[in-house]
C-alpha cells in the first residue's frame, strides 16, 4: 500500500494522512515509530452494537466519532482511523481530530491521557492539572517565560513503561493563550484561534521540548483543596483524565484505571492555588511561587537515598 505522503508526530506517535495534520508537528515522512493511519472514505462501514457516548459509540475494536455535519471518524484498534467528510467538510480534520480522537486513540494503545498541560524543568515533566477557567495554560506560559520548555497544552499523555516507568511524550504544538498571555509569550507564531468563543490566540511557544518522553517528575493541582494521600489523591486525579465519559466506557477502563493508582502513588502531587485573573504583577508572581515549589520538589526527588 502507498505510504500516506502527510506525517506529523505527537504523543510518541507518528501519524500519517492523506491530509495535512496542521494540529501535530509535522515531520518527515521518512520518520520511523509507532504509526497510526488517517484516511478519507468515502461512507464508514456498519457497526452494528457498542455503547452509544456524547457524539457517537464505544465498539469492541474502536470508536465512532461524529463531528456534527462536517466529518465523522471511525477509529479501529488504535491504528487506523478513517474519516467521511459531511455536508459542512471545511478541507481540513477540525479540532475535536486532535482532542477527542487523538486521546481516544492514544488510549486505546495503552497510554493515559490527562486534561492538563505539561512543561518540562531539570529535565523531568510537570503537569499541570485544575478544573476548566483555573488557569492551566496561563500559569504553564508563566513558567515557560520563567526558563521552562513547552511539552503539552490542554491534553497530555502518560505512557507507562514495563519496569514501571511513567513518561510524557511531547503533544500538540501549540498552546491556546489569552491575548494579553500570549503577547507576553515569545513565540514562533500567533495567530487567533478559530471559532474560540473566548477570544483565545494560537501560539507556537519558542521554547518547546523535542527530545524523547520526559520522566514524570510532579503534578501540580491547582485549586483549594489539601491533598490527602493514598485513595484521596486518586479522586483528586480522576476528574482530570480526558474525556472522563469516553475513556469510562473503553473495554480497557480498568486497564486506565490501575495506570492513574500508580500515578498518585509514585507522583509527587502539588496542591497550588489557582490563579486565573489578576494583573501582570499577580500572575507573574503566581508563576514564581509555583516555580520554586516545583524546583524544591524536583531537587528533592534528584536527591540519592
Amino acid at each position: 500500500m502507498t505510504r500516506l505522503p502527510h506525517a506529523a508526530s505527537a504523543f510518541g506517535l507518528v501519524w500519517r494522512s492523506d491530509v495535512p495534520l496542521d494540529g501535530f508537528e509535522s515531520v518527515s515522512p521518512a520518520m520511523g515509530g509507532p504509526e497510526v493511519a488517517v484516511r478519507r472514505v468515502s461512507q464508514l462501514d456498519a457497526r452494528v452494537g457498542g455503547r452509544a457516548i456524547n457524539r457517537g459509540s464505544v465498539h469492541a475494536d474502536g470508536i465512532r466519532f461524529v463531528w456534527g455535519d462536517e466529518v465523522a471518524f471511525d477509529m479501529t484498534d488504535g491504528q487506523r482511523i478513517g474519516y467521511c467528510p459531511g455536508s459542512d467538510w471545511r478541507g481540513r480534520l477540525p479540532v475535536s481530530f486532535y482532542s477527542t480522537v487523538a486521546a481516544l486513540t492514544v488510549a486505546w494503545r495503552g497510554m493515559l491521557p490527562l486534561h492538563a498541560c505539561t512543561v518540562e524543568l531539570s529535565g523531568r515533566a510537570v503537569l499541570i492539572a485544575g478544573r476548566a477557567g483555573a488557569g492551566k495554560s496561563t500559569l504553564a506560559a508563566g513558567l515557560i517565560a520563567h526558563g521552562a520548555r513547552f511539552v503539552a497544552d490542554d491534553l497530555t499523555v502518560v505512557a507507562f513503561g514495563d519496569g514501571g516507568e511513567m513518561r510524557v511524550p511531547s503533544g500538540r504544538p501549540t498552546m491556546r493563550l489569552h491575548a494579553d498571555t500570549a503577547a507576553r509569550l515569545a513565540t514562533r507564531h500567533a495567530e487567533p484561534a478559530a471559532d474560540d468563543p473566548r477570544g483565545k490566540w494560537l501560539v507556537r511557544p519558542s521554547h518547546c521540548f523535542t527530545g524523547a518522553p520526559l520522566p514524570l517528575g510532579a503534578i501540580l493541582l491547582l485549586g483549594d483543596h489539601p491533598l490527602g494521600g493514598g485513595s484521596s489523591d486518586l479522586a483528586r486525579l480522576l476528574p482530570h483524565v480526558f474525556r472522563p465519559r469516553w475513556l469510562a466506557a473503553l473495554p480497557a477502563y480498568a486497564r486506565l484505571v490501575g495506570q492513574l493508582t500508580r500515578l498518585a502513588e509514585q507522583t509527587p502531587l502539588l496542591a497550588f492555588p489557582a490563579l486565573a485573573g489578576g494583573d501582570e504583577t499577580n500572575r507573574r508572581d503566581h508563576a514564581a511561587q509555583a516555580l520554586a515549589c516545583i524546583a524544591q520538589v524536583l531537587a528533592h526527588r534528584s536527591t540519592p537515598s
